[in-house]
């Protein structure tokens, strides 16, 4: 198996927005996370500081990353992988391959958000030396989210 990642910056190189919402919906399908749709996805990368990573399995996008920069920071929007590619580490993968691109865009921080019942994403991160510095009380309806912080090492 080969494995690859693809940038991603407007719409324009190589995915659709229609398929970065279908590998969403099938990534949390199952949850109580919100799926975007192809316009919601469309309109987060119109913005020239926001982008998306695919993570590949030979030709085809079994997950991708989303995020955010502003100077310094950077947020992650959205990470998913598809059900059936899921506890073989792609989550960690591209969490690796995005910290790089990060360092080299001279990111010092990285923030995200996860609602507080998501216990397998807060162990991820937590495995990724992300570490919980907030809480937002209610963010998710009558769930909180949780602030997460990972610093460039």
């Amino acid at each position: 198996m080969t494995f690859s990642f693809a940038l991603y910056g407007g719409l324009a190189q190589g995915i659709t927005a229609g398929k970065l919402s279908e590998i969403h919906r099938l990534s949390f399908q199952d949850s109580a996370e919100q799926v975007w749709t192809p316009a919601e996805i469309s309109s987060l990368l119109l913005n020239p500081d926001t982008r998306a990573m695919t993570i590949r399995q030979d030709a085809q996008a079994i997950g991708f990353l989303m995020w955010r920069q502003a100077r310094e920071e950077g947020e992650i929007l959205t990470l998913c992988i598809l059900p059936a590619f899921r506890a073989q580490g792609m989550a960690s993968r591209i969490l690796q391959e995005f910290y790089l691109l990060a360092k080299k865009a001279k990111v010092e921080e990285i923030f995200l958000e996860v609602r507080e019942d998501n216990v397998p994403a807060i162990g991820l991160y937590e495995k990724n030396a992300f570490r919980i510095v907030g809480r937002r009380k209610n963010y998710y309806g009558d769930k909180d989210a949780l602030i997460m912080k990972y610093i460039m090492k």
